[in-house]
């Protein structure tokens, strides 16, 4: 009798947090891009101009480099971006909490043997860093 109560309290209680959790993530009304929303209709600094104010301890391109890609795009299409540098390595980036037509910078740039890739991902409005990858190795797919 006592494992039986045991077990059903066991069960009632897991039930009931896990309950708890599903209702405190679910915020009615709420858009999950409230903090980063569209912001397509506005205009921003070309890539170039945007990297040459850029502070390089955030990025910096290869010198000699095989490959550079500086764009503006949409929050959305930052892998189509990503995708062209495949030849040198496989890199993707997502996330949540940005409007898909939220503009972003994307860099990539690829050393000179083609053996090392540098990505980075900025906010064109608020001009900060979303994500980036190190210097390193990367595998070819």
């Amino acid at each position: 009798m006592k494992k039986k109560t045991l077990i059903f309290f066991l069960l009632v209680s897991i039930f009931t947090l896990n309950a708890q959790f599903i209702f405190a993530e679910a915020k009615d009304g709420e858009e999950p891009w409230r903090k980063y929303p569209d912001n397509s209709a506005k205009n921003f600094k070309d890539p170039d101009a945007f990297y040459d104010s850029l502070d390089k301890k955030l990025y910096v391109e290869f010198e000699n480099a095989k490959l550079n890609i500086r764009e503006i795009t949409n929050f959305k299409d930052i892998n189509k971006v990503l995708s062209k540098a495949d030849k040198y390595g496989w890199t993707r980036s997502s996330g949540v909490g940005y409007h898909p037509k939220r503009q972003v910078y994307v860099f990539v740039t690829v050393s000179e043997d083609g053996k090392k890739m540098l990505t980075a991902e900025f906010d064109a409005e608020t001009q900060s860093l979303i994500s980036s990858s190190s210097n390193f190795e990367r595998k070819r797919p």
